[in-house]
């Protein structure tokens, strides 16, 4: 049986990084460089895990902060396909009803958990609480519903034990691999690295070997996403936008039958 798979790397999930209070994991912050070459470790780990496991097809998407030279691609295993860059007609462009199952590299903890490292909600500086169909939501579960609606299953998450709760609590028995335990937003005890990517390898091989048994995130529509800022003046400009209406001084909320319109 032929399959193929997704890979979705984030950044701010990977093992030993926790950045610094106040300021998002961007170029020039301290740990930056090392989570870009963790995080392509990481990456690599799982394309290990796949191809011991026969997977034919697997596409690896830099996801982080808009998709450009955040992985090492020279570094990244051959024999994959990488998708990148901005700006992106939506988001996961290449993904369609064609994949066996997605796996998230390199998550995170939504906005506002507590002791969840680097947590935020797409915007770190931007948004405070997302809601989708009235369930409150983040990255994880909106990508996973992302992938829904081809029909594709999360069948992997790697965060950090914030993360991995919040995937099992929306995605169910997904497999799932902490790379580090959070004791407040910018502190953790951490995996070693090469202990971390044996893990990701091992549980995406475990996910492969389980891939029946996963099922797709799926909401209905009409899709409506509230999202409360961190300022009034986020709230404004958004609210300029066609089909965007105001709820309060900091709350929009995104209508349409269209999933991919609730991201972007």
């Amino acid at each position: 049986m032929s399959v193929k798979i997704y890979i979705s790397a984030d950044l701010e999930g990977v093992c030993c990084v926790v950045g610094e209070a106040g300021k998002p994991l961007m170029p020039g912050s301290k740990q930056y460089e090392f989570a870009r070459k963790e995080l392509t470790q990481e990456v690599n780990s799982a394309i290990e895990g796949l191809k011991e496991c026969s997977v034919d097809e697997i596409i690896v998407d830099d996801e982080h902060n808009g998709g450009t030279e955040i992985l090492i691609y020279e570094e990244l295993l051959p024999g994959i396909k990488i998708f990148l860059g901005n700006p992106r007609p939506r988001r996961f462009p290449p993904l369609d009803d064609t994949f066996d199952g997605m796996v998230l590299i390199g998550y995170h903890p939504m906005a506002g958990t507590d002791c969840g490292i680097l947590s935020h909600s797409y915007s770190s500086v931007g948004i405070q609480r997302m809601w989708l169909n009235d369930l409150e939501i983040g990255e994880i579960g909106l990508d996973a519903g992302l992938a829904g609606a081809f029909d594709v299953p999360v069948i992997f998450v790697s965060s950090c034990v914030k993360g991995i709760e919040e995937a099992r609590q929306i995605l169910g028995e997904v497999e799932t691999v902490a790379v580090k335990e959070g004791l407040g937003r910018n502190c953790a005890l951490s995996l070693h690295p090469t202990e971390a990517q044996m893990l990701i390898k091992e549980g995406v091989k475990k996910a492969i070997e389980r891939i029946q048994e996963f099922k797709p995130l799926k909401f209905s529509p009409p899709f409506e996403l509230k999202v409360e800022y961190k300022l009034e003046s986020l709230a404004e400009v958004e609210s300029k936008k066609p089909g965007i209406v105001r709820i309060d001084s900091r709350t929009i909320l995104k209508k349409s039958n269209n999933i991919f319109d609730m991201v972007g």
